[in-house]
């Protein structure tokens, strides 16, 4: 490895990220907020799935099926449905446990011994893998022969879903922009610099300097912005995960928020590739388009 040729290529970099300061402190500072709001609309949406998975992984399907049903049609309907990809339990229910259950949750409440039939159905409880899984598996079952109807959370779950379309396409909009304006920022940042260098790069490919020996540092010095924005808005998230995560435990208890099942290295890596990413791509396309015109 020629240490001279790597020396000079960073005294490049260095050179032409200082030139441009204070563009490049804006460029930093702009990644970093993006790159802030970014990380706190993935935590928000995390946090929002931990909780619906919470929340739906307790909606079960009840399956009620005709009166008279044979034991062994009931046999095969539930082998049926545990066969099925989407359901992960199926538990029966028979008339008479079912009695007795609602007779041991209402006692002291209502006397159930004027009853003398047991109006109630033998049932199939059926969960599902996924909680939009819910409605489509009980459309299906809804037509099996030998049931007389299905019943689940159909409101609260379709409104949880609903909900967490709307917050994604939210933080899609918000995030695209945020990051469109990263990167104009970088991309005028890297053509400024490239313009006040033009004599300098005119020489170089004078004396035989390829387009990529010239561009290299360029495409350096907007991967460095992103990457310093990025590390910094990581650190800002990280400090306001600390001092905010244990607060929204300790106030929203009823709230299954299970926060340490949230992978925080995961989305930090996440994040720090966005902001190389972003800062790359960005230099990129102005140096290429710059230097057309040095």
């Amino acid at each position: 490895m020629d240490w001279g040729r790597v020396r000079f290529f960073w005294s490049e970099v260095g050179q032409n990220f200082t030139r441009n300061l204070t563009m490049a402190l804006t460029a930093i500072g702009t990644v970093a907020v993006s790159i802030v709001l970014l990380g706190v609309f993935l935590f928000i949406r995390n946090s929002f799935d931990v909780v619906l998975k919470n929340v739906v992984s307790q909606v079960s399907i009840a399956v009620y099926l005709k009166d008279g049903m044979p034991n062994a049609s009931v046999h095969k309907l539930a082998a049926s449905l545990r066969h099925d990809p989407r359901i992960d339990a199926v538990r029966f229910i028979s008339k008479k446990q079912a009695m007795a259950d609602l007779r041991r949750k209402l006692r002291g409440q209502m006397n159930l011994n004027v009853i003398n039939t047991n109006p109630l159905p033998d049932t199939l409880i059926v969960h599902t893998a996924q909680a939009n899984q819910v409605g489509p598996v009980a459309a299906d079952i809804r037509r099996r022969p030998g049931v007389a109807g299905v019943n689940y959370a159909r409101q609260v779950t379709e409104r949880l879903l609903k909900i967490e379309t709307i917050v994604s396409l939210i933080a899609l909009g918000v995030v695209t922009l945020l990051f469109v304006a990263t990167a104009l920022i970088i991309y005028n940042t890297i053509r400024l610099t490239v313009y006040a260098r033009q004599r300098e790069i005119h020489i170089m490919q004078l004396v035989g300097a390829t387009r990529w020996t010239v561009r290299w540092p360029f495409v350096f010095e907007g991967l460095l912005s992103g990457a310093l924005g990025a590390a910094a808005g990581i650190g800002a998230l990280w400090l306001g995960y600390r001092a905010l995560a244990p607060r929204l435990t300790l106030n929203l208890p009823f709230v299954p928020l299970k926060l340490a099942s949230i992978n925080l290295t995961h989305m930090a890596l996440e994040l720090l590739a966005a902001g190389v990413l972003i800062g790359m791509l960005a230099s990129l396309l102005s140096v290429s388009r710059s230097l057309q015109t040095a």
